[in-house]
């Protein structure tokens, strides 16, 4: 009887752990912190802290607040936003800053076509022409910028050209105009070049 007992309760204790475990998740607890006056929690704590933290991006100017369908974003005093949405690159949170950050918002952010980001902005010494520029990449397209073409947006199938054409790599260099519309087609002008659709 006594030994039964014991079973019950060893067996009650294991089921608890495992739905405590499951519920918490196993090794993935994540305590929210106070940066200066806000608070930073969740997906856009993990992306700040993975990317450099408070040293890198200073300390939030607000709390995390809504974003277009159901997102969510956060603004850092380094010039710098993060933004996150559960269905946009497998839920993490990314981080779009500065020239970028700033033409993006011209487009009218995640509200506008190119949508949320799916990567952090990221270095491009491939480059031919422009061996310090800068990229964002989004739902809709992306933001290339260096300091002397400035940030210009591409998407559609001008830049799929491009891409296919070697993108940073080719001989066309980074865009200097963002796409325009003369007559029928769409064009965009590169440091070296003209690419249009159709």
């Amino acid at each position: 009887m006594r030994k039964s007992s014991s079973n019950r309760i060893v067996t009650l204790l294991l089921a608890v752990s495992f739905v405590v475990t499951a519920w918490l998740g196993a090794g993935t607890a994540h305590a929210d912190h106070l940066y200066g006056n806000f608070w930073v929690v969740g997906k856009i704590e993990q992306a700040y802290l993975a990317t450099g933290g408070p040293q890198k991006w200073g300390n939030p100017t607000i709390n995390e607040s809504a974003a277009a369908n159901g997102g969510r974003f956060q603004r850092f005093a380094k010039d710098t936003s993060f933004y996150w949405h559960p269905n946009v690159a497998s839920g993490t949170a990314h981080q779009v800053g500065g020239a970028i950050r700033a033409k993006w918002a011209a487009l009218q952010w995640e509200r506008g076509p190119l949508g949320y980001p799916v990567n952090n902005e990221q270095a491009h010494p491939e480059s031919v022409t422009q061996p310090g520029a800068r990229s964002n990449d989004f739902q809709g397209g992306a933001i290339f910028w260096s300091a002397q073409t400035g940030a210009h947006q591409i998407w559609g199938e001008i830049f799929k050209k491009w891409v296919r054409l070697g993108a940073t790599r080719s001989q066309y260099g980074l865009p200097i105009t963002d796409e325009y519309k003369v007559g029928n087609r769409f064009e965009q002008r590169f440091e070296h070049g003209l690419l249009a659709w159709p």
